[in-house]
């Protein structure tokens, strides 16, 4: 039993050094070592330091944030800019083609791009919470839909009553006002 008792004590020192060795390399994430006129030198770095630089390094890329990308290759400007131009815009092709003769050439062609313009209005902005909010929205999008009704029930040769029609071109002088006041 002594025996044991010697070789046990004589093992456990042996064991804690190797458990101090681990764990000291294991606090080592970073061993630099580089030799000057045949010394050696050995420079580490705690991961607690590792930690640090690293937070600093985060703190200071943070602080000196570039610009937010716009589109691709940074064009295509600010969102509420280009939502007023495209507004308008929109705005500007369904007066147009509402203001056609209904026997003019240009009706129909006048009439696709207005769905076409329509539809990616729409789908642009639908889903915007920042804009769908919007009066100049609401009543943008009002008028569209009953425009874009009437078309899609009544087919492109039936002109727009003149009822609905007074109602899209109200609609549109409130959502200009709205636009122009950045609404």
């Amino acid at each position: 039993m002594a025996a044991i008792a010697a070789s046990s004590v004589s093992i456990a020192p042996a064991r804690v050094a190797a458990a101090r060795q681990s764990r000291s390399r294991a606090r080592a994430a970073v061993v630099v070592k580089a030799s000057a006129d045949e010394r050696q030198v050995e420079a580490t770095t705690s991961r607690r330091e590792l930690a640090v630089k690293g937070f600093a390094a985060l703190a200071a890329v943070a602080a000196v944030r570039p610009e937010p990308a716009h589109a691709l290759f940074g064009f295509g400007g600010d969102k509420e800019t280009q939502y007023a131009e495209q507004t308008a815009g929109v705005i500007a092709q369904v007066r147009f083609t509402l203001d056609l003769p209904a026997d003019s050439d240009e009706k129909a062609a006048a009439i696709e791009k207005t769905r076409k313009l329509t539809n990616d209005w729409v789908a642009r902005y639908r889903r915007d919470k920042g804009i769908t909010g919007r009066p100049s929205y609401g009543n943008v999008y009002s008028a569209l839909n009953a425009v874009s009704g009437h078309y899609n029930n009544f087919g492109t040769k039936y002109p727009l009553p003149q009822k609905r029609k007074d109602r899209v071109l109200q609609e549109f002088e409130t959502a200009e006002i709205a636009l122009s006041r950045g609404r």
